[in-house]
């Protein structure tokens, strides 16, 4: 969205109407018994067992890109959503396949494999190394971690795009 839409405005109002959406879908699931029936039948299997008390992580997802596009200028905004998009993914998948080296509940492997395949794509727009593994690597590690009260479709977008702009900052781009 935010790299297809004409304008920062119009990537503001469809990720604004997104999150708008995921409020009711949660709200609908939580407060009608039909809603919840249709959710759990139609939806249910793209859930987790903590989001059966809880909101979605679809909401913290849109959450997180709204502010993305809000607080950070467009390439740490695109490197947030990357990181979150492709990154958390890609951990998940090679964790769970190759992970040996376990950290709490995560593996290395995962987190290596975020962090490389974030860097790659964020390259791709960014075209500066240093400001690319800024944001692939404050992804991958805050990824690693868990705060149990904060869900990583929080963490993870708003850790890659601030490391991003501290690199510009810090480096220039």
């Amino acid at each position: 969205v935010v790299i297809f839409a004409p304008s920062k405005r119009w990537a503001i109002a469809i990720l604004a109407a997104g999150l708008a959406l995921m409020i009711v879908i949660d709200l609908v699931r939580f407060f009608s018994r039909r809603g919840k029936k249709l959710f759990w039948k139609h939806l249910g299997f793209l859930t987790s067992v903590k989001e059966k008390k809880g909101p979605t992580t679809s909401l913290y997802y849109a959450a997180s890109l709204l502010a993305c596009v809000l607080i950070f200028p467009v390439y740490a905004a695109v490197g947030g959503v990357i990181s979150l998009a492709a990154g958390d993914p890609v951990a998940a998948i090679v964790g769970r396949r190759y992970g040996k080296v376990r950290i709490g509940g995560k593996s290395i492997e995962g987190g290596l494999a975020n962090a490389v395949l974030a860097f790659c794509l964020i390259f791709i727009f960014v075209r500066s190394v240093h400001v690319a593994a800024a944001g692939a690597l404050a992804g991958a590690i805050i990824e690693m971690f868990e705060i149990p009260w904060l869900d990583d479709n929080i963490t993870v977008p708003l850790a890659a795009g601030g490391a991003m702009v501290a690199a510009v900052y810090f480096f220039g781009m």
